[in-house]
């Protein structure tokens, strides 16, 4: 009973989010600017950690600095999609 009351919230909040399409690209745009920021910052330090803390030391530290930023900016692309084509 319970997993239907939550279905039935969440399709409430995806018809909110298909009509306000710009809170969509703007909420996509924060996550992209937080993600992309994230690996730029470890880029610039040299320094890139895993999800446990871990130190990513050489190729590795900067392969998963490079996708974090890569990402971040395919999430900013989305989100301006969203602003401009609604």
């Amino acid at each position: 009973m319970n997993l239907l009351l939550l279905a039935d919230a969440k399709d409430d909040f995806n018809q909110y989010l298909e009509n306000n399409p710009a809170i969509l690209g703007l909420g996509v745009m924060g996550l992209g600017l937080l993600i992309g920021g994230w690996g730029v910052a470890e880029l610039i330090t040299g320094v890139s950690r895993d999800k446990r803390g871990n130190v990513l030391e050489g190729g590795t530290g900067k392969a998963a600095s490079w996708i974090r930023v890569v990402f971040g900016v395919g999430l900013i692309g989305f989100g301006l999609y969203k602003l401009v084509a609604g």
